[in-house]
Protein backbone atom coordinates (compact mmCIF):
# COMPACT_ATOMS: atom_id res chain seq x y z
CA UNK A 1 0.00 0.00 0.00
CA UNK A 2 1.70 3.25 -1.17
CA UNK A 3 1.67 6.35 1.71
CA UNK A 4 -0.82 8.24 -0.87
CA UNK A 5 -3.38 5.47 -0.48
CA UNK A 6 -2.94 5.53 2.72
CA UNK A 7 -3.24 9.16 3.29
CA UNK A 8 -6.40 8.72 1.64
CA UNK A 9 -7.97 6.44 4.09
CA UNK A 10 -6.52 8.95 6.88
CA UNK A 11 -8.73 11.71 5.26
CA UNK A 12 -11.47 9.55 4.90
CA UNK A 13 -11.60 8.23 8.72
CA UNK A 14 -11.10 12.27 9.17
CA UNK A 15 -14.25 13.20 7.47
CA UNK A 16 -16.32 10.77 9.06
CA UNK A 17 -15.13 11.96 12.52
CA UNK A 18 -15.77 15.82 11.42
CA UNK A 19 -19.88 14.40 10.74
CA UNK A 20 -19.78 11.36 13.83
CA UNK A 21 -17.66 12.83 16.86
CA UNK A 22 -19.36 13.84 19.97
CA UNK A 23 -17.35 17.13 20.08
CA UNK A 24 -19.43 18.59 17.45
CA UNK A 25 -22.28 19.69 19.34
CA UNK A 26 -19.75 21.19 21.47
CA UNK A 27 -18.55 23.33 18.33
CA UNK A 28 -21.69 23.98 16.94
CA UNK A 29 -22.54 25.96 20.15
CA UNK A 30 -19.16 28.00 19.77
CA UNK A 31 -19.93 29.32 16.86
CA UNK A 32 -20.11 32.88 17.33
CA UNK A 33 -16.67 32.47 18.50
CA UNK A 34 -15.65 30.81 14.78
CA UNK A 35 -17.74 32.38 12.56
CA UNK A 36 -16.94 35.39 10.83
CA UNK A 37 -19.06 38.30 10.78
CA UNK A 38 -19.41 38.78 7.00
CA UNK A 39 -21.23 34.64 6.85
CA UNK A 40 -24.61 34.34 7.15
CA UNK A 41 -25.08 31.91 10.13
CA UNK A 42 -27.64 29.99 8.58
CA UNK A 43 -27.42 26.34 9.97
CA UNK A 44 -26.40 24.69 6.93
CA UNK A 45 -23.37 26.90 7.31
CA UNK A 46 -22.95 26.11 10.46
CA UNK A 47 -23.25 22.50 10.16
CA UNK A 48 -20.75 22.46 7.52
CA UNK A 49 -17.91 24.59 8.94
CA UNK A 50 -18.60 22.59 12.37
CA UNK A 51 -18.02 19.36 10.41
CA UNK A 52 -15.14 20.80 8.93
CA UNK A 53 -13.13 22.56 12.00
CA UNK A 54 -14.20 19.12 13.82
CA UNK A 55 -12.57 16.96 10.72
CA UNK A 56 -8.86 19.25 10.37
CA UNK A 57 -8.69 19.30 14.27
CA UNK A 58 -8.62 15.54 14.34
CA UNK A 59 -6.02 15.93 10.64
CA UNK A 60 -3.53 17.79 12.75
CA UNK A 61 -3.76 15.58 15.92
CA UNK A 62 -3.61 12.45 14.61
CA UNK A 63 -0.21 13.49 13.04
CA UNK A 64 1.32 14.30 16.42
CA UNK A 65 2.04 10.44 16.81
CA UNK A 66 3.47 9.47 13.54
CA UNK A 67 5.80 12.74 14.48
CA UNK A 68 6.74 11.80 17.51
CA UNK A 69 7.44 8.17 16.24
CA UNK A 70 9.67 9.57 13.09
CA UNK A 71 11.79 12.04 15.42
CA UNK A 72 12.33 9.09 18.35
CA UNK A 73 13.47 6.79 15.02
CA UNK A 74 15.13 9.37 13.33
CA UNK A 75 13.57 8.86 10.18
CA UNK A 76 14.43 11.65 7.48
CA UNK A 77 11.38 10.89 5.49
CA UNK A 78 7.62 9.65 5.95
CA UNK A 79 7.36 6.10 5.07
CA UNK A 80 4.46 3.78 5.18
CA UNK A 81 4.90 2.64 9.10
CA UNK A 82 4.47 6.82 10.24
CA UNK A 83 1.45 6.39 7.95
CA UNK A 84 -0.02 3.77 9.47
CA UNK A 85 0.42 5.28 12.79
CA UNK A 86 -1.22 8.28 11.87
CA UNK A 87 -4.11 6.42 10.57
CA UNK A 88 -4.66 4.29 13.83
CA UNK A 89 -4.55 7.46 15.91
CA UNK A 90 -7.06 8.72 13.23
CA UNK A 91 -9.24 5.55 13.94
CA UNK A 92 -8.60 6.19 17.47
CA UNK A 93 -9.81 9.71 17.71
CA UNK A 94 -13.10 8.22 15.46
CA UNK A 95 -14.06 5.53 17.57
CA UNK A 96 -16.25 7.63 20.47
CA UNK A 97 -18.23 8.73 18.26
CA UNK A 98 -18.92 5.60 16.87
CA UNK A 99 -19.48 4.07 19.80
Amino acid sequence: MSPHTIFIAILGITLLNGFVSPIVPLVFIMAPVWLPEFVPPTRIVLLYGTSLIVSITTLMLSAVPAGIFERLTGREETDQTSMFIWLGAAILLTLPGLA
